[in-house]
């Protein structure tokens, strides 16, 4: 009976640890979402390109899911996956601060394959998740996920309101680009998490 408290104890810690990971990933994508079409309109992309790569973004990031699924199941590799996906997905946008004014193609280049990492990881992630929440409550551990992934979600694009707040009186793109590098705050404590969490 204690071997198996102490099971869920560990399966729920991993939970938790795991849905802090995603409150700093969803930190750095849904911040990056929330300037992204306006700062894709400052690198010179027209509205039709916005339209298209968002389009594009979000196909590869769902229906390439169907591979990498599979490919997860085949291999049954669920950490090197994981850490992979979210190594692209988290350091493509503050990649995006590098991108030089004029340079919307670079910067759309980045914005596939940050959605690109979303799709490899995804899978890898939600089959490590489904292990630990047999053990801790299924119900529970996808609850703790969901909140704090919405608290990530709320929180990026406030810290980068709070940044274009406070430059608002400097060139718009440049501001954008500090904010991009901002983010790599959060992205780098996914990877470093993601890493204690497989530990």
């Amino acid at each position: 009976m204690e071997n198996k408290t102490s099971v869920k104890k560990a399966a729920f810690a991993f939970v938790l640890l795991m849905g802090i990971v995603s409150l700093f990933s969803d930190m750095t994508h849904e911040g990056a979402a929330s300037i992204l079409g306006a700062y894709l309109s400052l690198a010179g992309a027209s509205a039709a390109a916005i339209g298209f790569i968002s389009g594009l973004g979000e196909m590869i990031g769902y229906s390439l899911r169907l591979v990498t699924g599979w490919f997860t199941d085949k291999t049954k590799k669920y950490w090197p996956i994981t850490i992979l996906g979210y190594v692209i997905d988290c350091m493509a946008i503050p990649a995006l601060a590098l991108v030089p004014k004029g340079g919307w193609v670079w910067a759309c280049i980045l914005i596939v394959i940050q959605r690109t990492g979303k799709a490899i990881k995804k899978p890898a992630k939600d089959t490590l998740l489904s292990f630990a929440a047999s053990q801790a409550g299924t119900g529970k551990s996808f609850a703790m996920q969901e909140f704090l992934d919405q608290i990530g979600a709320f929180l990026g694009p406030v810290i980068l309101f709070v940044v274009i707040l406070l430059k608002k009186s400097e060139d718009l793109f440049s501001v954008y680009s500090v904010c991009f590098a901002i983010l790599g705050i959060p992205a780098m404590i996914t990877v470093a998490l993601l890493f204690v969490a497989k530990r």
